[in-house]
């Protein structure tokens, strides 16, 4: 039984009501109710609107100033519905009011807006209970993390700290997605974790299954170091274990040698395990205290969120090593969990538990100080996070030892402020391009990275700098266009379709489209990607083509180790010592420069292994020492992955002894941790007479155009330049003169 209800003419369009389900992962758009209802001038509606057996569609006052028009059910977003309703439902069309099992009264009509006082606060809309209110400037901040993110990957140094809008994301997931626990406990003292989790597979899975399987098919098609690890990088994104994939193949997020594919679902990968965590913890605590009333219950799980997001927060600090990559400390869903958490504790803190219908984020009986709070700290928290955003790099140490955590704390104050909706930010943060952006930032955080990958690699290839055809930006435009046309059609016809339909809902609708239109045409398609993305698994290499390169290099060192020593005559002229009087020990950039050291110094010893550290040269050297094969002069190649641990440096010259000239390579990369190793060297050769430089800093940054696509390791030219850079380190020993004018870019 449907009913016509008239529409009031003089009421704007500032008293739209809308009501949304839930937040989406990494940013997808919180849905808009899918049902409208106008309401009576005068007398209230005659049929009331119960529980029944049907889907629930919620139902919201369209009050824009239209002419009256018959009262329309559109088809319901799954969900809208409550959790104990089915998660996987077709589209169907049910009245607004049912005939109700018991009667009960209708709500009263909704007056005219009126004007409101300036200073006063506006009155915030009933919502149902288990439901959140949606707040328009929360997918302006939505908008604001994804560019940040984007620009950060795509533009390099513009946006220095726009790796902190994964941050963004985190705090506003935890937020969002405890608010509607709790209103949903506090509907029914209970959550329904099937439903939940089954609403969270359905915002997730469909995009991010559908990036991995086209991506993986268009890596495969290139092939080369794009397909590197695709096995291992699709199937842990898969199962959202992505960033413990990475830690476990000790793959950087901040350096530059091989990026993966999938790289950027490590924090996709952590949202998911605190989906499966969150809940479950949430409803211990509330057992724990089902003695307690309602709010100190809350207070209790805000406590608890604080003491972890604390913990992790400072084991993040406490393993974060400023001599070595930190990775490790980055995609560690134990080191950054604090986000997610600061979101959860503001959520338990400020949404309404009520069972009875009231605003979810309630405005406590405080204006002035909810007012001050938006004229004064939200905007001194903007300016601050935009700052960090600008100003904070990756290899900052502050950013590991609290930075990161301030900004979740900025973005928590934040968050407060547009729930509330006082001040300008929650107005600045509502523009309809900051909206837009949020709207589509789960797809557009998807697609962007392999765009970017792909790009890269078309346009420029893997070679060496020299051969890149197009600057860096050009590649950053082009993979920004084919994001936006990408992630705008996942937006419509992927994210949005299962969220309003479901699973069994949107396959019920491509049975009916796919027996009208081509059928064998979509069918084939999709097999050929699919099939595509299988071939790709299958023949992904598991090294790229610089550690094949370096693989064979060890191999070529090794055997010449083991060959018996030439002894060739001393030189006439004593400026520069002799192969068999040099031991070289080093790192993969020493090791690629092997063959061109053996050509400039025959009969050189060189011992040199992938990222091998001073503390595992150290080994090498006390092997060396037990032997009585170390040599007179010896060249040490070390920075690249990382600075010597305190008194390293002191013990390996010690062990050495006095009568051995050292000579250290001044190492040089876009990576986080060379510079810091760098400037240790330096400072180190000048205090002690038997250490002398090698200049290979200066020496790479002067030609850069002959270094790898990593910026690190030598090629082609590159390789005769490490050995320039060995040779005058070596000049300099025979001499006993340092050179003090060694000039890196640190």
């Amino acid at each position: 039984m449907t009913g016509t209800i008239a529409r009031p003419k003089n009421v704007t369009n500032s008293r739209r009501r809308r009501l949304v389900e839930e937040d989406v992962d990494l940013g997808a758009p919180a849905p808009v109710t899918v049902a409208e209802e106008t309401l009576p001038t005068a007398a209230p509606a005659e049929e009331p609107v119960v529980e029944s057996a049907e889907p629930v569609v919620e139902e919201i006052v369209d009050l824009a100033p239209t002419d009256p028009e018959p009262h329309r059910v559109a088809e319901p977003d799954e969900s809208e519905a409550d959790e104990s309703e089915p998660d996987e439902t077709p589209t169907v069309r049910i009245p607004a009011a049912v005939v109700p099992a018991a009667p009960a009264p209708a709500p009263p009509a909704e007056p005219a807006a009126e004007p409101v006082a300036a200073g006063t606060v506006a009155p915030r809309p009933t919502i149902e209970p288990g439901r959140i209110r949606r707040a328009p400037a929360l997918d302006g901040l939505r908008g604001i993390a994804v560019l940040s993110v984007v620009v950060y990957h795509l533009f390099g140094d513009a946006l220095r700290g726009g790796y902190l809008g994964v941050d963004i994301f985190f705090v506003l997931s935890g937020f969002l997605i405890t608010s509607l626990l709790v209103r949903e406990f506090g509907s029914g003292g209970r959550v329904s974790l099937d439903g939940f989790w089954t609403r969270r597979a359905r915002r997730i899975i469909p995009a991010s299954v559908t990036v991995l399987v086209v991506a993986t098919a268009v890596a495969g098609l290139i092939g080369g170091d794009v397909a590197v690890k695709l096995k291992d990088q699709f199937f842990g994104s898969l199962f959202f274990v992505n960033n413990w994939v990475q830690i476990a193949q000790s793959d950087s997020y901040f350096a530059e040698t091989t990026p993966r594919v999938f790289m950027h679902y490590w924090s996709l990968a952590i949202e998911e395990q605190f989906y499966v965590v969150w809940p479950l913890a949430f409803l211990a605590v509330m057992a724990l205290t089902r003695r307690s009333e309602p709010r100190r219950r809350m207070l209790v799980a805000a406590g608890v969120a604080t003491v972890v997001g604390l913990a992790s927060a400072g084991l993040m600090a406490y393993l974060y090593h400023p001599d070595t990559d930190p990775s490790r400390v980055y995609f560690g869903s134990d080191t950054h969990l604090f986000g997610l958490l600061a979101g959860v504790a503001l959520a338990l803190v400020i949404t309404a538990p009520a069972s009875d219908a009231a605003d979810s984020w309630p405005l406590r009986r405080s204006p002035a100080v909810a007012r001050w709070v938006g004229l004064t700290l939200a905007p001194i928290a903007f300016v601050a996070l935009m700052a960090m955003l600008y100003l904070l790099p990756d290899t900052s140490a502050t950013a590991y030892r609290g930075g990161i955590l301030v900004a979740c704390l900025l973005t928590t104050l934040l968050v407060h402020n547009a729930v509330r909706e006082d001040g300008p930010i929650p107005k600045l943060l509502s523009v309809r391009a900051l909206t837009w952006f949020g709207a589509r930032s789960f797809s557009l955080y998807l697609w962007h990275w392999p765009a970017f990958i792909v790009a890269r690699e078309l346009i420029n290839g893997s070679g060496n700098a020299a051969t890149h055809t197009a600057p860096a930006w050009m590649v950053g435009v082009v993979a920004a266009v084919a994001s936006l046309v990408l992630s705008e059609l996942s937006y419509r016809w992927i994210e949005t379709p299962f969220r309003r339909l479901g699973f069994r809902g949107v396959l019920s609708a491509l049975g009916g489209h796919a027996r009208r239109f081509a059928p064998l045409a979509a069918m084939a398609a999709v097999l050929t990607v699919v099939m595509l993305a299988g071939s790709a698994l299958g023949t992904s290499p598991s090294k790229s083509a610089l550690e094949r390169q370096l693989d064979e290099l060890a191999e070529i060192q090794r055997q010449a180790n083991e060959a018996p020593a030439v002894v060739l005559p001393p030189k006439p002229s004593r400026d520069l010592p002799t192969g068999p009087e040099i031991t070289a020990i080093g790192d993969s950039v020493m090791l690629a420069s092997s063959q061109a050291l053996t050509r400039r110094f025959p009969g050189i010893y060189i011992d040199a292994e992938v990222s091998r550290h001073y503390s595992g040269g150290e080994g090498v050297m006390t092997s060396l020492l037990d032997a009585n094969k170390m040599r007179e002069f010896v060249v040490l190649g070390f920075g690249t992955n990382g600075q010597a641990f305190p008194g390293e440096l002191n013990r390996i010259v010690r062990m050495l002894g006095p009568d051995r000239k050292v000579v250290l390579l001044v190492p040089y990369g876009p990576v986080a941790g060379i510079p810091e190793a760098a400037r240790q060297v330096i400072r180190y050769a000048k205090r002690k007479p038997n250490v002398f430089l090698a200049p290979w800093c200066s020496i790479a940054d002067a030609h850069q155009d002959d270094l790898g696509a990593d910026g690190v390791h030598p090629f082609g030219p590159g390789l005769n330049l490490y050995a320039d850079a060995v040779e005058q380190g070596l000049r300099q020993a025979v001499s006993g003169t340092k050179d003090t004018g060694i000039t890196c870019p640190l």
